[in-house]
């Protein structure tokens, strides 16, 4: 009986968009992940968002890569941060070791510029997360976003609800989604039937499908989310009968390093 904030507007970035498809790391078990080739390859297999990661470089370059060192995906070793944009561009970009052991990349894969997917895919949409918790790569994000004219293809997420807030304050243009703390008050009000009063300050959430064992994906989220108008996507799903499952509880969009499997269900 307590009255709620109402939902939060419609965006661009979700408007008439329907179920998303979205494509982890760029598809990152079909082609390295957060690599142009990849992105290129999510598309053609039926993605509807790109999602990626981005760093700084040492010369402020933005960089779509996940973890702030390159030992796991390259055939280099170090820290993004400290590196400039020339020396990360020298190393191989393979699948991650530890993630994709067997797996063998081709040759002439490269640490792609955040600014080179937008060129290279102009209309296409991304779910671009800010890894690092400061507010440079924020604001050098926005200014490439507002550059190429992207902001109703563009949503921003983070690790760190701090560094949102930042990036909402200096760049009101750009919608995001929620991050991890402003996500776990959502998840508690609607586990006890008072997500309407949550005052969202995001227009998505990405949660895992469970989290300690604790599943949080449920109906009573779901509809929270709709009173809302918040979009609810899910990370990251591989297997295609949880697919189906999530599909059928009704979440906007799944976050998959397989695009290719969840293109193939009839939704």
């Amino acid at each position: 009986m307590l009255p709620g904030y109402g939902g939060v507007q419609s965006i661009p970035f979700y408007q008439d968009k329907g179920f998303n498809n979205i494509a982890h790391g760029t598809g990152r078990e079909l082609m390295p992940g957060n690599t142009l080739e990849g992105a290129f390859n999510a598309v053609a297999v039926g993605a509807d968002i790109i999602e990626l990661d981005i760093h700084l470089t040492l010369d402020k370059v933005a960089v779509v890569r996940h973890d702030a060192t390159v030992d796991a995906t390259t055939n280099g070793s170090g820290s993004i941060a400290d590196m400039t944009l020339a020396e990360l561009q020298a190393f191989d970009v393979g699948f991650h070791k530890e993630d994709y052991p067997e797996k063998v990349a081709v040759e002439g894969v490269r640490i792609p510029t955040l600014e080179s997917l937008f060129l290279a895919l102009p209309d296409e949409r991304f779910l671009i997360e800010l890894k690092p918790d400061d507010v440079e790569t924020g604001i050098q994000l926005c200014r490439l976003v507002l550059a190429h004219g992207l902001g109703d293809q563009v949503l921003v997420g983070s690790f760190y609800s701090r560094v949102l807030e930042d990036f909402r304050q200096g760049c009101p243009k750009v919608p995001t989604s929620l991050g991890e703390e402003e996500a776990l008050v959502f998840v508690l009000l609607s586990w006890i039937g008072l997500g309407h009063l949550y005052n969202s300050p995001g227009y998505s959430v990405q949660l895992p499908f469970e989290y300690y064992g604790i599943e949080l994906i449920s109906g009573p989220l779901i509809k929270a989310a709709d009173e809302l108008n918040l979009m609810v996507d899910v990370w990251t799903i591989n297997d295609s009968q949880e697919m189906v499952k999530l599909i059928n509880l009704g979440v906007g969009g799944i976050i998959t390093d397989r695009p290719d499997i969840l293109q193939a269900i009839d939704i």
